[in-house]
């Protein structure tokens, strides 16, 4: 029998597997040295910052840092490459050398020594408090720092690994805000710009409780209050190696990655049936797997949380700028996005769609499932954030948002099931579905949000046209807009299933897909030369939201003036028919960069070798 290694010579083993694999991929791949030298760069900023910075606002970007160092491998894919406690099992080695060997190996790359870094600004902004508060910041940074390790260590084990849909869900959030964020950018920056300068009074209060503002309310704050938050911060990372180690406690003695322990109850069929009594059994069975569907399938709930916070952030983040008239809109805006992520879900279903092709009936039943589903799901969603908004905003008139919820509703629940149906694009393996899955297409989002635009239409016209005396009418016709594009959606729906059903199902599921434009990370151009249709086409379709939503529908339906705003500088008839141009020239563009962009240029598969050639 051989002797167990050395505690320290198996503590060393993943550092040295974590230094091989690092070694490899920087010569393969630039992408992570680029990425470390714009983080040195965002990093060099930060400490710049901090040498005249304000010590709440550097609080809150140090923990904005290590907030990022956690969520982002998660959907960036940083769990490839690493070291994970299941690669320990066969080692001889116990839970405590494998956890203190795994954060080692975590410790080992490029992100992070940047955040290390990046932490050094703390310090520099308590040197002016003397030696020993550049010392016990010192001590903070560190204590961040190892707390970022340890959570990003923790958050790929668990969430990494999962099997999808918390990192769906985080992943939809990620990318929700980040869409939020740069659709507001004229009501962050200003916002932005006076934090930079200091932090407001709500920003000062809530980062006491926020450990990355911690190392300098120590140094600058009484004794007592200074040893209380450091030994807060010490016990904070002190739980989180902890809980590290059990979990590799776990995975070590179990041999498979760590998974969260799910229920197998299931809900009574008898509930279902009391409030779906009046729906057909056929469609009553469609809704019950569709609404199995939007809870487990990770790209389904990734699409569900994205238009959620892109629709509350578009509607709230103007609060920064004092303008609460769009926090009633929040409902309407993640209506509107649900629709948009919902027009290729038939794509995810790969040759699924013979049970109704073959059933009497089927076809019916399977669109006005998916179409019902969608509407019990999305329903109570724009309705809650609809009231949230009213109840942040009393005084802003919520009724021309209210009247458009159900406009948007039933055109949302069967305009994109026709839209899926008419534009399928299969994923690779609807078995295993990834993020980098991708079902809809530019145009399928277009035209799903073309059309609860179009069904909301006749109230937001009586709104901003019509007289006064039709605002209690307003209800009745925005229900009776999202019935008839109910309605609408349906029919169209049901004549592409039936007429084309078998076309929609090959196409469903093919398992490879044409070969798509691929679209250059930076300036090229010898590709621009070769692909001036797609570049003019992506500009357009870029760039030609800007006329109709900031330019023309924000000063004519919510009379928002603002300096960039070219009808906000003028009244009464001018001010709209400048609006009114502006939506005009928006909708040109783009219908405009739609045109050209199905006459792009269609990339081709690279030739096939002949028999006699290969080799």
């Amino acid at each position: 029998m051989s002797a167990k290694r050395p505690t320290l010579g198996a503590i060393t083993v993943p550092a040295r597997m974590r230094t091989t694999m690092l070694r490899r991929s920087l010569r393969e791949h630039p992408g992570p040295t680029v990425a470390g030298l714009v983080g040195l760069l965002a990093a060099a900023w930060l400490i710049r910052y901090a040498l005249r910075g304000d010590q709440h606002t550097l609080g809150l970007l140090a923990g904005a840092w290590v907030l990022g160092w956690i969520v982002l491998p998660l959907l960036l894919g940083g769990g490839r490459g690493r070291v994970r406690p299941v690669h320990l099992r066969l080692e001889p080695i116990g839970a405590v050398p494998a956890a203190i060997g795994l954060l080692g190996a975590s410790a080992i790359g490029i992100g992070p020594a940047v955040s290390l870094v990046a932490l050094a600004a703390l310090p520099v902004h308590a040197a002016r408090h003397g030696t020993v508060a550049v010392l016990v910041t010192a001590c903070g940074a560190v204590l961040l720092w190892l707390l970022g390790l340890i959570g990003s260590a923790i958050a790929l084990e668990v969430v990494g690994h999962a099997g999808g849909p918390a990192g769906a869900l985080l992943t939809g959030i990620f990318t929700g805000t980040a869409m939020g964020v740069a659709g507001s950018l004229w009501a962050v920056f200003p916002w932005v710009s006076v934090l930079l300068v200091a932090a407001p009074a709500e920003v000062v209060r809530a980062m006491a409780y926020v450990p990355s503002g911690w190392p300098l309310t120590a140094v600058t704050g009484t004794t007592g209050r200074g040893v209380g938050v450091m030994g807060a911060l010490v016990g904070i990372v002190a739980l989180c190696a902890a809980a590290y180690l059990m979990l590799v406690r776990r995975v070590i003695a179990a041999g498979v990655p760590f998974r969260p322990r799910r229920t197998t109850a299931a809900a009574p069929a008898t509930a279902e049936r009391e409030w779906l009594g009046w729906v057909p059994a056929a469609t009553r069975a469609v809704v019950g797997r569709e609404l199995r569907a939007w809870r487990r399938h990770p790209l389904r709930l990734q699409y569900l949380a994205f238009a959620v916070v892109y629709g509350a952030l578009l509607a709230g983040l103007p609060l920064l700028s004092g303008v609460d008239l769009l926090l009633p809109w929040a409902g309407p805006l993640a209506v509107l996005g649900a629709a948009a992520m919902s027009a290729g879900l038939v794509g995810l279903d790969g040759t699924a769609l013979w049970l109704p092709l073959t059933t009497p009936g089927g076809e019916r039943a399977e669109i006005r499932g998916r179409a019902l589903a969608w509407l019990v799901l999305v329903t109570p969603i724009g309705v809650l954030l609809s009231v949230a908004g009213i109840l942040i905003a009393p005084d802003v008139d919520a009724l021309t948002a209210l009247c458009t919820l159900p406009a948007l509703l039933g055109a949302g629940a069967t305009v994109p099931v026709w839209v899926s149906l008419l534009r399928v694009r299969p994923v690779a393996d609807p078995r295993h579905p990834t993020a980098a899955d991708n079902p809809t297409d530019i145009v399928s989002v277009l035209v799903a949000t073309a059309a609860g635009l179009l069904a909301a239409a006749p109230v937001l016209a009586l709104v901003v046209w019509g007289p006064s005396e039709v605002a209690p009418l307003l209800p009745l016709i925005g229900l009776l807009c999202g019935a008839a594009a109910w309605w609408g959606g349906l029919w169209l729906a049901d004549e592409r299933l039936a007429r084309r059903g078998l076309e929609v199902l090959a196409a469903a599921g093919q398992r490879s897909r044409p070969p798509e434009t691929v679209l250059p990370l930076t300036w090229d151009a010898q590709w621009y030369r070769e692909n001036k249709t797609t570049a003019w086409a992506l500009g357009l379709l870029t760039v030609g939201w800007i006329p109709v939503i900031p330019q023309g529908l924000m000063p004519l339906a919510f009379g928002i003036d603002g300096g960039w705003i070219v009808a906000g500088h003028l009244d009464g008839g001018a001010r709209t028919t400048v609006g009114l141009g502006m939506v005009g020239l928006g909708v040109a563009m783009l219908l405009a960069g739609l045109v050209l962009w199905d006459r792009r240029p269609q990339p081709t598969h690279p030739p096939h070798p002949a028999p006699g050639e290969a080799g």
